[in-house]
């Protein structure tokens, strides 16, 4: 079975801004990458292998920062942009392709950057309002105090959790 190289060009970061009827990428540093695959066949460049391939050659953690591909079609008028969202957006990313078999850049928006913060209290609902239907400010301006709901769930973030299994 023969293998072949899929190259991809990539901004990374930026963001889309409206120009008349069409959309235009303005990237934060201008500057343009490539990450290659060699593969038997383009449905092995999943979008998984996609954005683990671009965290790899940035060097960065896939946990800490949220990324989102997106490219403007070269057939779309006007232009806007279409998002990777998974395996098969993926694949059309990678067939749509103009007559010199160029495909679009593939613009890498940094959505979110993740940050773990520790966590001094937890607090539930119960704990911040009364269970006879006072508020938290009423509670803390000196009124007799409301013993808090022995019953009470409290729910944690997915980060609260680790940082709760790590202490134990």
């Amino acid at each position: 079975m023969g293998y072949s190289s899929t190259n991809i060009h990539f901004d990374y970061d930026g963001h889309y801004k409206k120009s008349g009827d069409n959309f235009e990428w303005i990237p934060i540093d201008g500057r343009l990458y490539a990450i290659s695959f060699k593969t038997s066949s383009l449905d092995e460049i999943t979008y998984s292998f996609l954005k683990e391939s671009i965290c790899k050659k940035k060097t960065i953690d896939p946990c800490i920062k949220r990324l989102n591909p997106s490219y403007i079609p070269l057939v779309v008028e006007p232009k806007r942009q279409s998002y990777n969202l998974d395996d098969e957006d993926m694949f059309v990313y990678l067939t749509s392709v103009d007559k010199e078999e160029r495909r679009s850049i593939l613009h890498v928006e940094v959505i979110e950057e993740m940050e773990i913060v520790p966590v001094t209290e937890q607090q539930s609902r119960v704990e911040k309002e009364s269970s006879y239907g006072g508020n938290y400010s009423e509670l803390a301006s000196e009124l007799p105090e409301v013993e808090v709901n022995p019953g009470a769930l409290t729910l944690f973030t997915h980060i609260e959790e680790a940082e709760r299994y790590l202490a134990e």
